[in-house]
């Protein structure tokens, strides 16, 4: 539990800085188990400012490891958003051994409520 607290507060930390940088949180997914895992959904909000983004990330460099491979991952996910011209940008960050990020990107004409933004692995079935 301490390192899963101690998770929690790094990713608590990071929040104001992905702000700044054009991200919300859309849910935070947490699995008890053994060991716990946690998911975090970014979205993207605006057009991306790449400059001031780059900006950002570059002050942030204090505060870990978790901290500094999120912040690296949106400026990344930003730069690739403004670079192909993409609409919002989606960020899957799962804290589990190993952690990974996955990076989707929407076309621009795609609305948010479109179903195709519906991802497999976020559809929970049950099997009896």
């Amino acid at each position: 539990m301490t390192e899963f607290n101690t998770f929690t507060q790094q990713v608590g930390d990071a929040l104001p800085i992905l702000e700044q940088m054009g991200y919300e949180v859309t849910t935070l997914k947490i699995t008890w188990g053994l060991p716990p895992k946690a998911r975090l959904r970014l979205k993207s909000t605006g057009n991306p400012d790449v400059q001031k983004v780059n900006a950002i990330a570059a002050k942030a460099t204090s505060g870990g490891v978790l901290i500094s491979a999120l912040i690296t991952s949106a400026a990344t996910a930003k730069r690739i958003q403004s670079t192909m011209r993409l609409g919002t940008a989606y960020l899957d960050v799962d804290f589990a051994i190993p952690p990974r990020v996955n990076m989707k990107f929407v076309s621009a004409k795609a609305n948010d409520k479109d179903e195709s933004l519906r991802d497999a692995d976020e559809l929970e079935i049950a099997c009896r």
